[in-house]
């Protein structure tokens, strides 16, 4: 963490940047952008992408097993690069550089992103992609595309990688690793949670559509489980709904509650993660739990650059960092 302590008490975006890219291991993703004026959005892909490049190299060290479960999670980063080009396509976003903005693989994807971007609408992308796992997903969505094509599409692959996630890591694990399992199951439960209160509050549609779109093999949420407390979810009473479970803590409304939500979850995870990590010898949920944690670093480097530009110190940052950082005043 005193990397973190450090950078939340330089006083600007450029000083936190210069440190990254001359004291510490990220230098091997950002050397070429010193002297560059970079858009946080460039700076947190960049992370990413490195991740994704550290991920592949260790990928020479595992059994064929281990290969198979982790490009089934890396699969995330291919969707994301399919949602891009979707957004982009129906002129949601536009971007300069936009091949910057696609994660890069070596050994995870045979998409050619560039071929798609030379379509001239969502079906003729969809049929260049009929011989992949997501042509029947996206099709009925392509054949009655509306202006929520975008929203249903992230949804439904997003229902499809967490589904094919968990089913290979029980498929291939087993007994052998309950742990992990638990994890990842545990994230879904989150994930299904928060998916529910942001679509009571937030989304024009109905209960059953929220239900056909929650995640599959949540650790204590089932379907039926979940469809319970769908129809009887009540907004203005949301924390004794969930008082005395392992999740009340998602609900508790002495912070901002939309705000600090996504927070929460992560820090649960994050927590979950690094006690999977130090607890595992030589198993997927060291591996699982390592890719979890360059997330969380990932995403508390961004949380700290962002509150550059609020001119925040570090004390207040640390409410929206995922690790939990002491700061002397």
């Amino acid at each position: 963490d005193n990397d973190f302590t450090y950078i939340m008490n330089l006083q600007s975006v450029q000083e936190i940047f210069d440190y990254l890219n001359e004291d510490t291991a990220l230098a091997d993703v950002l050397w070429d952008l010193k002297g560059v004026q970079v858009h946080i959005n460039n700076f947190e892909q960049r992370l990413f992408q490195n991740k994704i490049f550290l991920v592949e190299k260790l990928m020479t060290y595992f059994n064929q097993e281990y290969k198979k479960l982790i490009k089934s999670y890396m699969l995330r980063y291919e969707i994301e690069n399919l949602k891009l080009v979707f957004e982009v396509l129906q002129g949601r976003k536009k971007v300069e550089n936009l091949m910057d903005h696609f994660f890069v693989f070596n050994n995870f994807s045979n998409i050619d992103y560039q071929s798609l971007l030379k379509k001239k609408s969502v079906l003729e992308v969809v049929e260049e992609i009929k011989d992949t796992k997501y042509y029947r997903l996206i099709l009925p969505y392509a054949q009655n595309e509306d202006e929520k094509f975008n929203f249903y599409v992230g949804m439904i692959l997003n229902k499809y990688y967490y589904y094919q996630l968990i089913r290979n890591t029980q498929e291939i694990l087993g007994d052998m690793d309950k742990k992990s399992i638990e994890l990842l199951r545990r994230k879904i439960d989150l994930f299904n949670l928060e998916w529910i209160y942001r679509g009571m509050k937030y989304y024009d549609i109905s209960k059953e559509e929220i239900l056909n779109l929650v995640l599959d093999y949540g650790y204590l949420y089932n379907y039926n489980k979940l469809k319970d407390i769908i129809y009887k979810f009540d907004l203005n009473n949301i924390q004794e709904q969930f008082i005395h479970t392992p999740y009340e803590f998602l609900f508790d409304d002495k912070d901002n509650l939309d705000l600090f939500m996504d927070i929460r979850i992560d820090r649960y995870l994050y927590y979950k993660s690094l006690n999977l990590y130090n607890s595992s010898v030589l198993s997927f949920g060291k591996i699982a739990a390592f890719f979890e944690l360059i997330d969380f670093q990932i995403k508390d480097i961004i949380s700290i650059i962002e509150s550059k530009r609020y001119q925040m110190p570090a004390e207040e940052i640390t409410k929206y960092l995922i690790r939990k950082i002491k700061v002397v005043v």
